[in-house]
């Protein structure tokens, strides 16, 4: 008996990065043991011992009934308190929802607001899993390009040529993902100001504004009433697997969130939510988050340096932040088949530029989130094979 899927499941693309990382993990397990990996999107550093020790602590103590949907109360108190001291976002705890990572926030946020017409503005490279949300609620994505040369920053006259009253939300990623570039204040602004003056929603993507070497963070709702900010705890807080993330918005799109949250997944597990208190209020977890920072600079001063020394990839802007480069290259192949010789010919793992939109073709996504002798041996790798087929 054949079953089929749904048109709109069928014509979704997999996520390439988790391909990817899927493809990884299949090699190690077939004994293909020395993959470099830079393709991941995730910390190297383990969660703090502090953040473990109270989820265990809570796991203990029997915290593992359901929680309200919208989130452990005391977790939302404490992102309260985070907003407004970090972002300068004044909110109260009922206009949080704690959320099974920040992916699943946006798509929330996507089911609450879009339907089918409705179309969904990305500043392309735009993060992988953009897109593919907004069509499963039945919208398509206008997508602004943005250029290397100009350190992918928006082109705010394109930005407002392509708004339309179709347009519902603008999806602003800084820093952004793949680039590592972060947008100005004044960037941000003018986004959301012509956004507001058609009505549309921002969608704020904030789950790397602690990875920040150049440039300064801005929180768009600290000013603006037309912002969804999304934000979570895996990339500050190395907290990938425990899939805690975190919303605000307009009151009457949290209650929508809500109800599409109710019938799907209910809640977050009750005990991770102790371990997201405890990174949120302790001393011990901010002083952890430095030292990680200033790993990633150590990381990504070496990796653009083998950069600037390579003789296949280009790199004409620092990023700025996240941990990830995304140099061009300097061969006539697309991205996807370069990424796949690669990860077969020398077992390094890296992300096709293409996988983020048009303008990213001609690049790799390439994550510094690992050791520095894992950097170094990719690039040796990659060198050696490259000028071997010169």
């Amino acid at each position: 008996m054949a079953f089929g899927l749904s048109r709109r499941t069928a014509q979704l693309r997999p996520s390439a990065t988790a391909e990817i990382s899927n493809v990884v993990k299949r090699m190690k397990r077939q004994g293909i043991s020395d993959v470099v990996s830079l393709d991941v999107g995730e910390p190297c550093f383990d969660t703090p011992p502090n953040i473990k020790w109270a989820a265990w602590e809570a796991l203990q103590a029997g915290k593992t009934a359901y929680e309200p949907t919208a989130g452990d109360y005391e977790l939302r108190d404490e992102i309260c308190q985070k907003l407004k001291r970090d972002n300068a976002i004044t909110v109260d705890v009922d206009d949080i929802i704690v959320t099974p990572g920040a992916k699943f926030a946006i798509y929330l946020a996507f089911q609450a607001v879009l339907e089918k017409g409705d179309r969904v503005m990305l500043l392309d490279p735009a993060w992988v899993s953009y897109e593919p949300i907004a069509k499963i609620a039945g919208a398509d994505a206008v997508r602004v390009p943005t250029f290397e040369a100009d350190g992918f920053q928006p082109d705010l006259a394109a930005v407002e040529e392509a708004m339309d009253d179709s347009v519902k939300i603008v999806v602003v990623n800084s820093p952004c993902n793949p680039t590592g570039a972060v947008y100005d204040e004044v960037t941000i602004r003018t986004i959301v100001e012509l956004a507001k003056g058609h009505e549309t929603l921002v969608l704020s993507d904030e789950i790397y504004e602690y990875l920040i070497y150049e440039g300064r963070h801005y929180s768009p709702a600290s000013e603006f009433d037309n912002v969804i900010t999304v934000n979570g705890f895996s990339k500050t807080y190395a907290m990938t697997g425990w899939r805690l993330g975190y919303v605000t918005a307009p009151k009457e799109i949290l209650k929508g969130m809500l109800k599409i949250y109710q019938h799907s997944v209910t809640c977050v597990t009750a005990f991770a939510q102790a371990g997201a208190i405890e990174a949120l209020r302790s001393e011990e977890s901010q002083q952890a988050v430095k030292r990680m920072v200033e790993g990633y600079k150590e990381r990504r001063a070496v990796m653009l340096e083998l950069i600037q020394q390579s003789e296949f990839f280009d790199l004409s802007v620092e990023p700025q932040g996240a941990f990830y480069c995304f140099p061009s290259y300097r061969l006539k192949k697309p991205s996807v088949e370069f990424a796949k010789e690669l990860l077969e010919e020398v077992h390094v793992a890296t992300v096709p530029g293409a996988a983020f939109g048009e303008c990213g073709e001609g690049h790799l996504r390439l994550s510094y989130a690992t050791s520095v002798e894992n950097i170094v041996e990719a690039f040796e790798r990659i060198e050696s094979y490259l000028r071997k087929k010169a």
